[in-house]
């Protein structure tokens, strides 16, 4: 044996002991999706006794148990009549990546495919699949998931209970203030209670509608409007359920009639009353403006919601969405209204976004513009 073949052995058995100290199964496969080179990872993982029986079979069968090429493949499409991997990988992000489930001696577990392609002069002869059990990781990630989900349920039924309760006792204590004066009543004093009342079990109403709302939204079902008269209503529905938050506002308008489209008016007042509701919250009772316009494109109108109560911290702002979650304090508001804003939204086929700047806190809600006649879902 010549000097130059023992070198290039040695080279050989320098690259191979390398490949077997990475601990996750490496496979090299050529156009025919044959294997070309592994690593010792790769036989524990395939279930191979050595080498020799692994080189030169098809990947999908050694690897994956499979009598054709895996449905995951990004080479999935390849012709017989191909002989290089080059329309698969685009320059310069040329790797792929897939994450798949797979039996592994009876055992269901996630794994983590890349794949890379090994070029030479432009041509992609070959790729080399890398293989990474992410079971764990993902089993981790799903407790903590259970873990974050019960605690936002915690939060989330103790709103409800603290947000149903306050209505409830305000009923309860106006039921008796009226049962311990009915012999000496006077009528203007029993159309106030009963206005207290009816303002109680509408609160209540809202909040039982935004949990159903939440778990099972109704099928959409539109009609042409005028999306300045829902605001209004909403603005107006609003201001009589939160009179006492509502007292120090100033509210600047800015949609003109005639702006009508199809779209569902109830579930939009819904959206426009929860985006109101979260501003005066804001406030917490102090003064402020809300300010509200629309404006209109060819193909879209977008509905502008701001408010200067303090703006949103940065590293809430991309969790006001997300469901059960709330900025006040515990117990106090289910979490649930910007999520049923988002919804609504998503629901219409439209956007939902938030900036928040100079402590000011934007919605802006952008619909598309269609004006079809009469109801469609």
């Amino acid at each position: 044996m010549s000097s130059l073949q023992e070198n290039l052995l040695e080279r050989a058995g320098e690259l191979q002991s390398i490949l077997d100290g990475i601990t996750e199964p490496l496979v090299l496969i050529d156009p025919g999706f044959r294997i070309r080179r592994v690593n010792r990872s790769t036989l524990e993982f395939s279930g191979q006794p050595g080498f020799s029986s692994i080189i030169g079979k098809k990947c999908y069968e050694v690897l994956y148990n499979r009598n054709e090429v895996c449905p995951y493949c990004p080479m999935k499409d390849m012709r017989s009549t191909e002989d290089n991997f080059n329309q698969y990988f685009e320059y310069p992000k040329s790797d792929v990546s897939r994450e798949i489930f797979h039996s592994v001696r009876g055992q269901k577990e996630t794994f983590y495919l890349d794949f890379y392609p090994i070029q030479k002069d432009g041509i992609v002869g070959s790729v080399l699949e890398k293989v990474s059990n992410i079971t764990r990781i993902k089993e981790k990630e799903e407790e903590n998931l259970r873990i974050r989900n019960l605690a936002s349920l915690g939060i989330f039924i103790s709103g409800v209970a603290h947000e149903l309760n306050n209505p409830l006792t305000g009923m309860s204590l106006t039921l008796q203030s009226l049962l311990n004066n009915l012999t000496s009543i006077d009528p203007d004093f029993f159309k106030k209670r009963l206005d207290m009342m009816k303002e109680d079990l509408t609160r209540a109403a809202m909040i039982v509608s935004d949990i159903i709302s939440f778990a099972k939204p109704d099928k959409l079902v539109t009609t042409s409007a005028d999306i300045s008269e829902t605001i209004q209503k909403a603005k107006e529905n609003v201001i009589w359920v939160y009179p006492v938050l509502s007292k120090n506002i100033t509210w600047e308008m800015l949609c003109e009639p005639g702006t009508i489209f199809q779209y569902n008016p109830v579930k939009m007042e819904r959206l426009f009353i929860n985006l109101f509701k979260n501003s005066l919250q804001a406030f917490d009772y102090g003064e402020g403006k809300i300010r509200v316009e629309v404006r209109k494109t060819r193909n879209m109108v977008h509905i502008i919601v701001e408010d200067n109560a303090g703006g949103i911290p940065d590293n809430l702002i991309d969790k006001i969405f997300s469901p059960f979650f709330t900025k006040n304090k515990m117990g106090i508001g289910t979490g649930l209204g910007l999520s049923i804003c988002h919804s609504i939204v998503r629901e219409h086929g439209g956007e939902l976004s938030v900036k928040s700047f100079e402590r000011k806190t934007r919605f802006r809600v952008s619909l598309p513009f269609t004006q079809n006649h009469g109801f469609s879902s």
